[in-house]
């Protein structure tokens, strides 16, 4: 099985010569590229939405190129760089093609921005996705423009007059566009607003997926149909059914193919690249599936060196292996016309790793068996969130991803859960943040927590305050302090020691949420672990805790802007695996901050990625089960190609030692 490199790839029609093609066809050849994606009308050279006869005269231009390339067996795809519109540039929609434009929640319209709905817009998006299949590309990718939100410079859409007026008949009653956005943000329960909406965002992108797929396989039937996403958490204040949308996108007989977002369009600290690798990458490849076929971007705008190492470069291409991909897109060059830059020594680089790349796919990661603890995660949160003030769309977001970053870059072997109501768990060991639990009955809640070892932030006991299950945690009391209100400043794990500090300190001051206190019954089974100081060292209140043996809470919210950056130390990372140690035997890495940890639930395969600009002697693993093998097949690269040798683990107190460094930035597969 091999890895496949997509190019993606800008030719200017009207500025395009046979020796840019020339250098392509040599980039491909060196590059050990296996397909080429074509951009249509994309980025700068976006002129707004293209009529039949504009059209043509970009698949005029690629036709010749994709001969070629044929001849070198390389396949060709296509990139339409525009669905709904990214964002308006000072173009208008041309009179000719004449469709709606959307409106935001605001009440803006926008110029250029179809509405995703409009019948006009339907019509005209079908018809230019079966011009592209006529010339039977490999794939046709659906940019991430299909979506309801992210249309710069306006905000979520639509509220257009044939929205409203679709909106009001399933309302059942007449709604301003301001009142009907005022109550689908209303603080407190969800509205049937904003059932309504999230209802009829989902239906139509369905629908527009089912409209496409069939006219591209009425055309070209063994072209598949791919989609590029964005945000997760996003996603969700769309009503995106991942299942849904993908198998209309499909069709019958042809794989769900997507492009999981990459977060880092320029180069960023490998360590913040780790943490929204998990939020954004990993969320996503949960809700497709293990058995989508996933083709992460590997985006460097502005592009060149300059904004991104090869090292890093490289780093990206070998780390979709963690969700299972079987390739990658490459928008390395400009999308202008440049063509490509051999100065760059991309061809170089990606030669060099691709034996490792398709040797890693052997044994291929497949996200649904993944041991460790499982992030809970649920597309429909954005129906059952309560907001706060009713002011901002965000409100609305849902706060599932926190424990995936955190728990990754302590070293813990975690995956992602996708659930709905229908889920039921038992003997795992999980993590909810944010307001999850609001999608269960109060009896599945109940089952929830009685039956697993279970990780609860502050506003999951929120919710457990509101729906009057409290005693589940003993809870007396609950009271919430602001951050930055001159009461918490810091939080101190008293008679404990980590990594040689007694009574360790974490700020609750700065980069941080607010701090739930809790007061528990008298005689309950309750340990606490840390607890919460003012600026003059007064203990305050409790604050991190293990109830009944197999719940562990973190009493805090996420900031607005920051998250829970504050929770990013050592001093909590060794707590959290005291707590847990001292409830039930999980995976971790010891002294290898930053580094993740992905086991196969048999134990027969692991994966070891750095995911910083350190080095570790050994590597040191806290068993959550038993090895399968006292000897390991371990693979990495080397050299241009890749190294395959047996290695011993040495195994004691339950921690398994093996006698080989991880370098900076390296992945690592052992096979048992």
């Amino acid at each position: 099985m091999a890895f496949i490199y997509t190019l993606r790839y800008m030719l200017d029609p009207r500025a395009n010569t046979p020796e840019k093609d020339q250098k392509l066809i040599n980039f491909a050849k060196k590059g050990k590229i296996d397909d080429v994606a074509f951009f249509i009308n994309g980025e700068e050279l976006n002129h707004s939405h293209l009529t039949k006869d504009e059209t043509q005269r970009w698949l005029d231009a690629i036709n010749p190129l994709q001969t070629k390339l044929a001849e070198i067996g390389v396949t060709t795809s296509l990139n339409p760089w525009t669905t709904i519109m990214h964002s308006d540039r000072g173009y208008h929609v041309n009179p000719k093609i004449g469709f709606n434009t959307f409106v935001d929640i605001n009440g803006n319209k926008a110029q250029d921005m179809a509405c995703p709905a409009d019948p006009k817009w339907r019509k005209y998006i079908v018809e230019r996705y079966a011009q592209y299949a006529n010339i039977h590309p490999r794939r046709l990718w659906m940019e991430d423009d299909f979506r309801h939100y992210n249309h710069t410079p306006l905000k979520l859409m639509c509220f257009c007059d044939y929205h409203m007026k679709i909106y009001q008949e399933k309302l059942g009653k007449k709604e301003s566009r301001s009142q009907f956005v005022k109550n689908m943000l209303k603080p407190g329960r969800p509205t049937p607003e904003r059932k309504v909406y999230l209802d009829q965002a989902r239906k139509e992108m369905i629908e527009n997926e089912h409209l496409i797929e069939q006219a591209v396989h009425k055309v070209s039937p063994k072209t598949d149909l791919a989609q590029m996403t964005s945000f997760p958490d996003w996603h969700a204040i769309e009503g995106r059914d991942w299942k849904k949308l993908f198998t209309a996108q499909a069709g019958s007989g042809h794989p769900k193919v997507a492009r999981p977002h990459l977060p880092a369009y320029n180069e960023v600290a490998p360590l913040k690249y780790g943490r929204d690798f998990e939020e954004y990458t990993r969320i996503t490849a949960a809700y497709l599936g293990e058995n989508a076929e996933l083709y992460p971007e590997l985006e460097s705008y502005m592009y060149s060196p300059l904004v991104k190492s090869l090292a890093f470069t490289k780093f990206q291409v070998i780390t979709t292996a963690l969700i299972g991909s079987k390739g990658i897109l490459l928008n390395l060059f400009d999308m202008m016309g440049n063509g490509i830059d051999d100065a760059w020594n991309y061809a170089d680089m990606l030669a060099e790793i691709k034996p490792f790349v398709n040797k890693l796919l052997e044994n291929r990661l497949r996200m649904n068996h993944l041991r460790g603890i499982k992030i809970l995660v649920d597309q429909d949160s954005a129906y059952t969130i309560h907001t706060d003030s009713g002011k901002k769309v965000e409100e609305m977001l849902p706060h599932e991803k926190n424990w995936a970053s955190l728990l990754s870059s302590y070293g813990f072997a975690t995956t992602i859960l996708p659930v709905n109501q229908n889920t039921q768990i038992k003997d795992q060991t999980i993590a909810i943040s944010g307001q999850l639990l609001r999608n269960f009955t109060n009896k599945q809640i109940i089952n929830l927590i009685q039956n697993n070892v279970i990780l609860l932030d502050g506003e999951s006991i929120n919710v457990l305050l509101d729906r009057g299950l409290g005693k589940l945690l003993h809870i007396k009391h609950a009271e919430w302090h602001p951050y930055r209100t001159a009461y918490q400043s810091f939080e101190q794990a008293d008679g404990s020691t980590v990594e040689g500090v007694k009574n360790p300190r974490i700020t609750m001051l700065q980069h941080t949420g607010n701090y739930l206190k809790l007061d528990y019954e008298k005689d309950s089974d309750v340990t606490i672990w840390s607890s919460a100081y003012n600026s003059i060292d007064q203990k305050l209140g409790n604050v991190m805790a293990v109830i009944d043996k197999h719940i562990i809470v973190l009493p805090m919210d996420q900031d607005p802007k920051d998250g829970w950056k504050s929770q990013f130390t050592s001093y909590k990372q060794g707590l959290l695996k005291q707590m847990l140690d001292s409830v039930k035997a999980v995976d971790y890495l010891i002294q290898m901050p930053n580094v993740k940890l992905n086991v196969q639930d048999d134990g027969k395969l692991v994966w070891l990625a750095n995911f910083t600009l350190d080095g570790y002697s050994k590597i040191q693993w806290h068993l959550g089960n038993k090895l399968v093998h006292q000897k390991a097949k371990m693979i990495r690269i080397n050299n241009g190609s890749f190294t395959s040798k047996y290695v011993n683990i040495h195994e004691k107190n339950g921690i398994a030692t093996i006698n080989e460094d991880i370098k900076p930035l390296e992945t690592i597969q052992l096979i048992f």
